[in-house]
């Protein structure tokens, strides 16, 4: 009987953890859509009328409107390095 005590509380634990988590993580993509609105909607304008865009594409778009952090830059770059290679052997 303890052990169902002890699995239900650390499962009300879990549950809360996992709360938290999706609740910071909603405020934060709530914080970066208002400051980014005007850029957004123009993501929202190209996406109807062409359905769907690239990474490149959506990269670009929003970097008429804000800076886009370099280290996201790099990530990009690295994830394109093993393609380059792959078509030069």
């Amino acid at each position: 009987m303890a052990r169902n005590s002890v699995s239900e509380n650390l499962q009300q634990k879990i549950d809360g953890s996992v709360k938290k988590i999706a609740n910071e993580a909603y405020e934060v993509a709530l914080k970066h859509i208002t400051e980014n609105r005007e850029a957004m909607d123009r993501i929202v304008e190209v996406l109807l009328e062409q359905e769907s865009i690239t990474g490149d594409e959506f990269r670009a778009l929003l970097s008429q409107y804000a800076a886009i952090p370099q280290e996201n830059l790099d990530a990009v770059a690295r994830q394109k390095q093993p393609d380059a290679e792959l078509q030069l052997a």
